[in-house]
């Protein structure tokens, strides 16, 4: 393979740094008889995705469905990541989720709760039981639940999808644990019997292995967390790889940034942008592909954005970052950012090095490893504007695409703005649909209806969506959607990738 210094470029040097996390989300979805639902397009999904470990929404079909939340604290009204979990109903009946309680300290205790059709529901885990650190195990039974997970505390808000899948590889592709940062992995073991883990991390400096995490052990039907600064100190990035030895787990991240760090360099140029304040708590992904799609981007004035690639693969990877913008024809066409990615190690964009790119710009972000050696990506976006949205957010891209989506919370109130954005990364234009389920209605959207040329995005006009509203889309071809929520009153942002229906996955075709 051709060393990297050998690789055309765009004008651009990588950088490592990432002293961040956080996440992207939207959402789709028709009701399974609806025939007026457009046709959707013969794409098929590609048999090397397991669509399993994908994050979904429950299957039709299902008897029940299992989601897995965690990466939050439920220590009160002062703890620094208080969890949540938050239920959406796309279905005419309503669903009961028994929620069993994890934690670190406390003894499992489970509670149930009732989603109402075409509605949504919410539980606070302090309310559950009381512990350092907490996750749950939700098992639904009926409708066509989706469940995200909410963490909030004084650094700020964060909101993501909860997984549907406890498997034995999980991957975090960035992290830090530079001054001002703390950051955590949160192993949740649902399963009664112990599994034991080994934990490896990535950063400039090489890969390596702790001799504590070589043989980590979790008990059954408990949380145990790991904080990587006390064994990988002072590091700008950090990205992670769990790998189970016995048993399986599920595996979170929390980030939380304090705002007091050194200010972080932009690559050649001698600006900089204050160190990031905020709080952040994802899933890690349990999958790895070939190709991702970041759904939306954006640097500008107070707003820096990078793109992580991790390669936990045991051989290099030569990766393209397609930058495309919304409304192409408007922009000169940026040149791909070539990167190689070692084994086993991890990569960073930083898009307010991109000499290229024009201020302010919403783009997103087509990321191709050209080998085909499976890849994991993700956006972390800090924003520093006082006028405007403050806060960190980290979010995973998407292996695939799907014609429906749904997200759980997309409505704007006095305290929250939401958005919900398509991408379109096909070969044809994506007719889109939008619904609204909010206190037992379902209800269509038509000004959030919208064509999205090939190659292209677009962000939804949900004015007539109520605040407490989740937002189902619906295409005829596959795209890509995400979601943002910021809060309005103080720091706190989420980008949130959206819950595919399974059955409607399909195949990221490129454009042209």
């Amino acid at each position: 393979m051709a060393p990297r210094a050998r690789r055309r470029r765009s004008r651009y040097t990588p950088r490592r740094w990432l002293p961040f996390l956080a996440l992207s989300a939207l959402i789709a979805g028709a009701a399974l008889l609806d025939t007026d639902r457009p046709p959707v397009a013969p794409e098929r999904l590609d048999p090397s995705l397991d669509i399993t470990a994908v994050p979904s929404v429950a299957r039709a079909d299902a008897i029940s469905t299992a989601f897995y939340c965690a990466g939050g604290t439920a220590q009160g009204e002062d703890g620094p990541a208080e969890l949540s979990l938050v239920f959406a109903n796309d279905a005419d009946t309503g669903a009961t989720a028994e929620v069993t309680v994890l934690s670190d300290t406390a003894d499992p205790a489970t509670t149930e709760v009732e989603v109402p059709a075409n509605g949504r529901a919410r539980l606070r885990l302090g309310e559950v039981v009381q512990a350092d650190w907490v996750g749950a195990v939700v098992d639904v039974r009926g409708g066509r639940v989706a469940v995200d997970r909410e963490v909030s505390g004084p650094l700020g808000y964060d909101a993501a999808p909860c997984a549907t899948t406890a498997a034995d590889r999980w991957y975090v592709p960035s992290g830090s644990t530079r001054r001002g940062s703390e950051l955590y992995l949160s192993l949740t073991n649902p399963f009664p019997d112990a599994a034991s883990v080994e934990v490896s991390f990535a950063t400039d400096r090489g890969t390596r292995t702790p001799r504590s995490l070589r043989r980590f052990s979790v008990p059954g039907r408990s949380v145990r967390v790991v904080s990587v600064a006390d064994l990988v100190t002072e590091r700008a990035e950090v990205a992670a790889t769990v790998r189970v030895r016995a048993g399986r787990v599920v595996v979170d991240r929390v980030q939380t940034s304090d705002g007091e760090g050194d200010p972080i360099p932009i690559e050649g140029t001698e600006a900089t942008t204050p160190a990031p304040k905020g709080l952040v708590s994802t899933p890690a992904s349990p999958v790895r592909a070939p190709r991702w799609i970041v759904p939306s981007a954006r640097t500008g004035t107070g707003v820096r954005t990078q793109i992580a690639v991790a390669n936990p693969s045991g051989r290099d990877a030569r990766v393209d970052v397609l930058l495309r913008y919304q409304e192409p024809e408007r922009y000169a066409e940026l040149a791909p950012v070539e990167l190689t990615v070692r084994a086993g190690g991890e990569e960073v964009v930083d898009l307010a090095a991109i000499t290229d790119l024009a201020a302010d710009a919403n783009v997103w972000v087509d990321v191709r490893s050209l080998d085909e050696v499976p890849i994991v990506v993700e956006r972390t976006t800090a924003y520093a504007d006082p006028s405007q949205v403050r806060g960190v957010a980290t979010a995973l891209g998407s292996p695939a695409a799907a014609t429906r989506w749904l997200v759980t919370q997309a409505g704007s109130s006095r305290s929250r703005n939401g958005a919900v954005l398509v991408t379109n990364p096909g070969a044809r234009p994506a007719a889109i649909r939008a619904y609204s389920l909010e206190s037992g209605v379902r209800r269509e959207l038509p000004a959030a209806s919208v064509t999205v040329p090939a190659g292209d995005r677009r962000s939804l006009d949900l004015s007539e969506a109520g605040a407490a509203a989740s937002i189902i889309v619906e295409a005829d071809t596959g795209v890509v959607v995400g979601s943002s929520l910021a809060v309005t009153s103080g720091p706190g942002v989420a980008l949130q990738p959206g819950l595919p229906y399974p059955e409607d996955l399909v195949s990221i075709v490129a454009p042209g």
